[in-house]
């Protein structure tokens, strides 16, 4: 069925004969069958949505009468939820995937507009909004208050899930609205309740959903609705079934009034939802709407573009199968299916070991993808992926494409285990298993050619020393030279001017804005210097953590520290404590340290000498928040974060604002918001001498 599918997806719509027609309808009744009732699907949404509408223009081409469209959701496994018939029913919309097709539909809205009444054709307006790809909820209130939810069954019969709709926390059960009215939306799971879902029940050793669509769906029919109650679904509303009663009502025949209306009513707003005046403004924020999906917590597949002005509804029409006013953009496709033809075990630079899956290249959204990180070999295990499978490959825009199923009914039977390296790939030291734990790594972490290339990269990009001419594949290029060996040499490229000039592609103006650059870069914060020095387990925040013991270039190479002296600060776990104390202990760090700290210039720490006994402190390791200036006790005025970063060098973590997790507000007696803020959350507020009182104690 895989390749049958895959063949039908390919073939020209021109060389499909009557059998195959039929062929195609039963494929698309297996495909939903394996969509909608076992939660198994082996071809991508795009993909499917290929097939139905191939189906469609076949079937008017053959003048085949014997359609599946009313169908294809109505063979579905057994209920336990009662059904309800119902006298609208719940259509489709029509997809489009381009510029071109939503061109075509403004036209043929405009046709039919003109076909009704010239005069209304250049008052269009559209409504864009979110293209949930969800589950369909209707929710019927009486007497403004929430009488029974259904959910579709298929195109005309519905569930009856009352009892668990009622556990959705943004579901309002009673409206300021005492008239009939039947709203309808979408039950979703946002991304962040999905991930913790699905991390709980890898813990507890239970079902992992394969989407956050599924997780939804299942939460909104168990039997107990509690588990309902847990799972934090969320309904967004976008249409009504009673319009006419309801737009009559509050006399406003406009889709965008009249959906605000319902968030007035307590129904949960959409973040997203704007009203355009010509098809070029709706194809002008399509191409800009990348940055707005990347922040939502739920997924969406699209976009729905509908006609603004109900009472033209009617006279623009139907189709057998979706309405004319609306049509789905939908956004280029982030999963598809393709085949891994070999596995790479890459060597980063904490020696860990990543399988990446060589593909079949394909065509996600606009790139052509080739490779897909397979994170790691228990999710290798877990995914029961193997060499020569065919797999479901995503890539949510400029995220790193992501392998996340298998297609088990495509596996070959030359398929091939994936299994960690038992040698390193670089240097071809014997690899380790992490303990316990699901990681397999290199330990050469001062001679593994991958690993020291890896850090270097690391070291010089934007977050850490930033130097802008020092791209991945000149790190690379210079180090396979021996033009620099590790972070000094880069500090020092200067020395090798004359072999990067004698190189293919520089030239005397690229070296110098090189050296530019890395001059620029040697001004460094100790935390930042600390990060990028990559000591495993070490980030942004324990480099901050750690960089509080250092305030001169003295203390950064003495390193007086133990094990023992590290655990007690915060954040710092044993295994960190061991790595720290290896790296500042080794004899070729301590040289590259001793190096840089003559050549860089590291803004460290300043100690306060009038703090004694911090660890004592009732501040100590507590989250607070200052507000405006304050007179320092040597009669100075010290700014705020002036004050937080002298601060920040015996402990306290400071926030920007103030929060029922703030433990303390640091304030005088004038301050503003923050200080109002604080006394409605009954949070601890203290002044400068108070603190300085107790610190000194």
């Amino acid at each position: 069925m895989l390749q049958k599918s895959k063949d039908f997806v390919n073939k020209n719509i021109e060389t499909f004969t009557i059998n195959q027609v039929w062929e195609l309808q039963e494929l698309i009744k297996y495909h939903s069958d394996l969509y909608y009732n076992k939660e198994e699907p082996i071809i991508s949404d795009y993909e499917y949505d290929i097939l139905l509408d191939k189906l469609q223009k076949l079937e008017s081409k053959f003048n085949i009468t014997d359609t599946i469209w009313n169908t294809v959701w109505s063979e579905v496994i057994e209920s336990t939820f009662a059904k309800v018939k119902h006298s609208r029913p719940m259509i489709s919309l029509g997809n489009t995937y381009n510029e071109e097709d939503l061109n075509d539909f403004d036209e043929r809205v405009q046709k039919n507009i003109l076909a009704a009444n010239k005069s209304l054709a250049d008052t269009i307006q559209y409504v864009l909004e979110f293209k949930f790809d969800w589950l369909g909820v209707e929710l019927i209130y009486k007497d403004g208050k929430l009488t029974q939810a259904i959910t579709r069954w298929n195109w005309v019969e519905w569930e009856d899930v009352t009892m668990n709709v009622m556990q959705i926390a943004n579901i309002p059960k009673t409206i300021a609205y005492k008239k009939h009215l039947e709203v309808r939306g979408e039950v979703v799971l946002p991304l962040s309740s999905f991930e913790a879902l699905n991390a709980k029940a890898k813990q507890n050793g239970t079902k992992v959903f394969s989407n956050p669509r599924n997780a939804a769906s299942g939460s909104l029919r168990m039997k107990d609705n509690s588990i309902t109650k847990q799972r934090n679904l969320k309904f967004f509303p976008f249409d009504l079934a009673n319009f006419d009663e309801y737009t009559d009502e509050i006399n406003n025949k406009k889709y965008y009034e009249v959906i605000n209306s319902l968030y007035n009513l307590w129904f949960e707003r959409v973040d997203y939802f704007k009203k355009m005046n010509w098809i070029s403004e709706v194809i002008h924020e399509i191409h800009n709407f990348w940055d707005v999906k990347n922040k939502i917590d739920f997924e969406i597949d699209g976009l729905v573009l509908k006609v603004n002005d109900i009472s033209l509804w009617q006279s623009i029409g139907f189709t057998e199968h979706h309405p004319r006013y609306a049509i789905a953009y939908k956004f280029p496709a982030e999963i598809l299916t393709t085949q891994i033809n070999s596995v790479e075990h890459q060597v980063g630079k904490t020696g860990t070991i990543t399988p990446v899956a060589n593909l079949e290249p394909i065509i996600i959204g606009w790139v052509t993808v080739k490779r897909a990180t397979l994170h790691n070999y228990e999710e290798v295990e877990n995914l029961w992926v193997h060499i020569w499978d065919t797999v479901f490959i995503k890539r949510a825009w400029e995220v790193i494409p992501k392998i996340i199923s298998v297609v088990k009914d495509g596996r070959l039977n030359n398929a091939e285990n994936i299994t960690p390296p038992e040698f390193c790939p670089s240097c071809e030291t014997a690899v380790i298993k992490d303990g316990d734990k699901v990681r397999f790594y290199c330990p050469n972490t001062l001679d593994c050619p991958a690993q020291h290339s890896e850090k270097l990269v690391f070291a010089v990009g934007k977050q850490w020393f930033n130097i802008d001419g020092f791209w991945v594949k000149q790190v690379e290029l210079f180090l396979e030279l021996w033009i620099i060996h590790n972070l000094v040499d880069i500090f020092k490229v200067w020395e090798k001017t004359q072999e990067i000039l004698e190189l293919e592609w520089f030239k005397q103006k690229s070296v110098d804005n090189l050296i530019a650059w890395v001059e620029k870069a040697k001004d460094v914060d100790i935390s930042m210097f600390i990060t990028a020095l990559w000591i495993n387990w070490v980030g942004k925040k324990t480099a901050k953590t750690l960089a509080k013991l250092f305030h001169s270039k003295e203390s950064l190479l003495e390193f007086p520290y133990t094990q023992e002296d590290l655990v007690e600060l915060e954040d710092i776990w044993p295994e960190i404590a061991i790595n720290v104390c290896e790296y500042f202990n080794n004899d070729a760090h301590k040289r590259i340290l001793s190096e840089l700290s003559e050549i860089l210039t590291i803004t460290y720490y300043e100690k306060l000498e009038i703090i004694a006994d911090w660890n004592e402190s009732i501040y100590f390791w507590k989250k607070m928040c200052i507000t405006w200036s304050f007179i320092w006790p040597d009669g100075n005025k010290i700014a705020r974060d002036d004050l937080a970063k002298k601060l920040e060098s015996v402990w306290w973590d400071f926030v920007s604002s103030v929060s029922k997790n703030t433990d303390f507000l640091l304030a005088w007696e004038k301050a503003g918001s923050k200080l109002k803020k604080a006394n409605d959350l009954w949070v601890t507020v203290i002044n400068l001498e108070e603190f300085l009182s107790e610190i000194k104690k």
